[in-house]
């Protein structure tokens, strides 16, 4: 069913694709996805078929990456900051399909019209858009029962987080501290700010007349006036040294010990980029927030997501490594 619809290029107003009249499961074997999004989608639905990879993976991402994929051609892509594939090497990569953001549509259409490779146009950064390209990816490339999989688990984590945050009475205020010396942040509608929200929290720096997801800088003093009830830290350089730091140690969050590192192996589990390591994110919120109410064991909680997304079976030192527990 889903590539007679494919083949008429239009399937709603968030993913269509071109070339894809002939199309068909089986015969896609390799897929070039042109954003670490889509990228890492592919990842866990079918990661034999990675064709290649937008970018190389750091040393601590390898650890709990394939090898097979890890050690594939790095042809570039489209991610912010300009960044574009290398179109010769993407063309050499062969694929039988390609995935890539709506946004990318045109810059597609002037490179490859000549290729005739079926190009399917999706996105997967906000949660809405990460669960429908679960189900879409997973009929296109034949894999409908991996996907169902995936899919339910993000539903199941969005709907046990309405049933916590709904028992909370109180919505702890929450700071997020990005860099070396924490005094850069999200506002309370960004990307970030959105997983907050549905783990039952409220992220307190808001701002006015910027884009949804930009960085801005703070001061110490507001952030003091803020008083934040728990501190969410992205930069590991910074959360070694806040409990030793005398300013900081002003905060309540600090004094109560509750500032928090976000795990980020192989992919982060709230901070960017973007991906589906969100819905074990948003588990490790709500135990943050409302540890009462939630009562969940974030290693067990690790253990069935990395053995479900990522094919791997963790043992205590993966654990301890993954939660930040090793100094």
């Amino acid at each position: 069913m889903f590539l007679n619809l494919v083949a008429s290029r239009e399937l709603d107003k968030s993913h269509f694709c071109i070339n894809c009249e002939n199309l068909k499961p089986q015969n896609i074997k390799k897929v070039y996805a042109s954003n670490p999004a889509l990228l890492y989608q592919l990842y866990a639905i079918d990661k034999s078929k990675i064709a290649g990879l937008v970018f190389e993976f750091w040393d601590l991402e390898k650890k709990y990456l394939d090898k097979n994929v890890t050690s594939l051609p790095v042809v570039g892509g489209f991610f912010g900051q300009g960044k574009t594939p290398n179109i010769e090497q993407v063309l050499n990569l062969k694929p039988d399909l390609i995935i890539s953001s709506t946004n990318t549509t045109e810059l597609y259409k002037d490179i490859f019209s000549k290729s005739k490779i079926p190009i399917l146009y999706i996105n997967a950064l906000t949660l809405e858009e990460n669960l429908n390209s679960f189900q879409i990816l997973g009929e296109i490339l034949g894999a409908n029962e991996r996907s169902k999989e995936l899919h339910k688990y993000g539903l199941e984590t969005l709907e046990l987080a309405k049933e916590i945050s709904s028992k909370a009475k109180n919505k702890p205020k929450i700071y997020y501290a990005y860099g070396d010396n924490g005094l850069q942040t999200e506002c309370d509608k960004s990307s970030f700010g959105v997983l907050v929200k549905i783990a039952g929290g409220k992220l307190i720096h808001k701002c006015e007349n910027l884009k949804q997801n930009s960085r801005v800088n703070i001061s110490f003093e507001k952030i003091l006036d803020y008083n934040p009830d728990k501190i969410i830290v992205y930069h590991k350089s910074f959360y070694d040294k806040i409990f030793d730091d005398k300013k900081w140690q002003l905060l309540d969050a600090v004094k109560n010990k509750e500032v928090y590192l976000i795990p980020r192996k192989p992919f982060s589990w709230a901070g960017k980029p973007a991906s589906f390591m969100r819905y074990l994110g948003i588990r490790w919120l709500l135990q943050i927030f409302h540890p009462k109410i939630a009562n969940l064991d974030i290693h067990q909680e690790a253990k069935e997501f990395y053995k479900l997304f990522l094919y791997l079976n963790l043992n205590n030192n993966d654990l301890s490594d993954i939660l930040n527990e090793k100094n």
